[in-house]
């Protein structure tokens, strides 16, 4: 399976490629024939040595992308799981084995507004759910707020039910949110739970999560994961940690920065931007970006700047309005090298790269 980007007139797609013909089988009918609740809208299009599938993503984010900079709470985690839910039982109507899903955060989109969720039925693809659903779940975890005990409570006891012998990831989603419902008659009767009892529990009994899969590449440290109160603070250029001794921690980022890139705004109303990170994100939404331009025209997470420790590069990550290099359009995530003097225009707003 082959992944491209593609914007045209009025739309942006991710273009997944087979490198065969495909049959006209019943999947490929449903998903093209129909728009289904929960289901990114596809076209297909069939070539002598390949086809081609079509996934409209205008007006939508990556699951990927809109957590880079956020973390998850327990409200969202549930919301995320009943959106889940829906398109599951949107599949089981038109009889479309859940086992085509891809459930990788860089393949499920959300709503820019309303972060409701889509996914990718790709009849090409086939992964056991449960599996899928595992590796989902692993990435969601990672994305939790440490701070919130409900939410670690409420994706570990996801694990659990998961992990059993008779597994049925629809059984546990709706006892989930059957549990929500008698829960949320009572406004706070019973105590908070303490978080650091959630914290014990977990260490206690799984030590950590990637050993809670039995990956063994590496052991990351799940007590810095629950306990840590790491908290990123940025001011100006410089990052600073939260730590016993933050001093020795400063020192070794001030090795790591690189002379930077300088965005010089064209437009009064929008500030320059002095780029040191390997990624830079750029929108109008400020808890999710490092970079902000307050104009109506600027996507909620709208480019990327990286940096491979050559070359700076800039990508449009899905915007509505686009993103220009030098008066050239981009793709959606497609990566355009950058230098000195050129122009870079996000929707409405001018830059300059002084390099």
């Amino acid at each position: 399976m082959k992944r491209r980007y593609k914007r045209d007139l009025n739309s942006n797609y991710m273009i997944l490629t087979d490198e065969k013909p495909t049959k006209d089988t019943y999947e490929v009918r449903m998903i093209t024939e129909n728009r289904i609740s929960g289901f990114l809208p596809c076209v297909m299009q069939k070539y002598e040595d390949r086809t081609e599938y079509f996934y409209e993503i205008t007006g939508r984010q990556s699951m990927e992308l809109l957590y880079e900079r956020r973390n998850l709470n327990y409200e969202q985690l549930r919301g995320l799981l009943q959106d889940l839910l829906r398109v599951l039982e949107s599949a089981e109507e038109y009889l479309l084995g859940p086992d085509h899903f891809l459930l990788n955060p860089e393949s499920i989109y959300l709503h820019t507004k309303s972060e409701k969720l889509c996914l990718c039925y790709y009849p090409g693809y086939q992964k056991e759910i449960r599996e899928s659903f595992l590796e989902l779940s692993e990435y969601l975890l990672g994305k939790l707020d440490k701070n919130d005990a409900e939410g670690i409570a409420f994706g570990y006891e996801l694990y659990q039910s998961a992990l059993e012998t008779n597994f049925s990831l629809l059984e546990i989603l709706h006892k989930h949110a059957e549990k929500e419902k008698e829960t949320a008659l009572p406004p706070r009767e019973a105590p908070p739970l303490p978080q650091a009892s959630v914290q014990k529990e977990v260490l206690e009994k799984t030590g950590s999560w990637k050993d809670f899969f039995h990956k063994k590449t590496r052991k990351p440290q799940l007590e810095d994961y629950i306990t840590g109160e790491e908290d990123q603070i940025k001011s100006g250029s410089t990052l600073f940690l939260k730590e016993e001794n933050p001093m020795l921690e400063t020192a070794c980022l001030q090795k790591e920065k690189q002379d930077g890139l300088f965005l010089h705004s064209l437009n009064p109303e929008y500030s320059d931007f002095v780029i040191r990170e390997e990624t830079f994100l750029v929108g109008k939404k400020k808890d999710s970006v490092d970079g902000c331009i307050p104009a109506p025209t600027i996507s909620r997470i709208h480019a990327r700047i990286t940096y491979d420790g050559a070359v700076y590069y800039v990508e449009d990550l899905n915007s509505t309005n686009g993103t220009w290099a030098d008066h050239v359009q981009l793709n959606p995530y497609e990566l355009c090298p950058l230098r000195d003097g050129m122009g870079i225009t996000f929707a409405g707003a001018e830059y300059e790269v002084r390099l």
